[in-house]
């Protein structure tokens, strides 16, 4: 198996690959896509499968980070993770994931791959939980025990695909179609905190995420404008509260430490 985190650019592509399926999920922003002319998009909790073999047509404007998976056929197959897919997914390339299953993968294995690991056998195991957890993005189908409800999922995936927008309660609510009110007690009892704590969650993650990317270059106003923040100020306060350091401390942290394993490897 082959994991990478790739960006995508605005013109379209297309190809095929004969000898792996690949599972693409979203770290940040969208991808559209075309699988054997069945459109779709991976955003926010939406993951894609791409069988061996399909043509897939792509696309992703702005910024964007995804982890994709090369799974080799005959590894699929021995794995159970072939079998797996198409027992739970095979109506629909797109998968919603559950919460929480998503980040967790794409943290597990990005520090597989900083670590140069070639073998990740704990990723196949993580990603037979993620699959197992997931449930179709048309709503059918629930696997989890503990799902949670449609609305929320639907209002999650909404804003973490708009986190650099000037996002309120009442839109939240909107997408929710129910009160603000009703909102608001459902994530205190599903998810532990306030829908807008929650977007701020998103946003400082995201930011981190951004500072730790090498290819990103934003100056500190611009980068908490893109996460959402309309004052550099806010940002860094909520930030350091979040991280226990400032933006700027944790983007020459990142560069540090990619410096050390450059040297190391050389």
């Amino acid at each position: 198996m082959h994991y990478s985190m790739r960006q995508y650019r605005a013109e379209a592509q297309s190809h095929s690959h004969s000898d792996f399926h690949q599972i693409i999920i979203s770290d940040l922003g969208r991808l559209e896509m075309e699988v054997e002319g069945r459109g779709g998009e991976v955003f926010g909790r939406q993951m894609a499968f791409v069988e061996a073999g399909k043509t897939h047509a792509y696309r992703a404007e702005g910024l964007n980070r995804f982890l994709v998976l090369d799974v080799n056929t005959d590894l699929a197959r021995r794995t159970g993770l072939e079998a797996l897919w198409y027992r739970h997914g095979r109506a629909s390339t797109y998968l919603e994931v559950r919460t929480g299953h998503q980040q967790g993968l794409v943290g597990l294995l990005g520090h597989l791959s900083a670590a140069n690991e070639d073998v990740c056998p704990d990723g196949l195991e993580c990603l037979k939980t993620l699959l197992l957890r997931s449930q179709r993005a048309s709503g059918l189908g629930a696997f989890a025990a503990q799902a949670l409800p449609s609305r929320l999922l639907r209002v999650m995936a909404w804003a973490e695909a708009r986190l650099g927008e000037d996002i309120s309660i009442a839109d939240l609510a909107a997408v929710a179609t129910q009160s603000e009110s009703s909102l608001f007690e459902a994530f205190q009892k599903y998810v532990g905190t306030s829908p807008m704590r929650w977007l701020t969650e998103q946003r400082l993650e995201m930011a981190m995420a951004l500072l730790r990317d090498q290819e990103v270059s934003l100056s500190m106003s611009d980068l908490a404008s893109v996460v959402g923040f309309s004052d550099q100020s806010a940002f860094s306060r909520a930030f350091s509260r979040r991280f226990g350091c400032s933006p700027r401390a944790a983007k020459r942290s990142a560069h540090d430490l990619t410096t050390s394993r450059t040297k190391a490897l050389l």
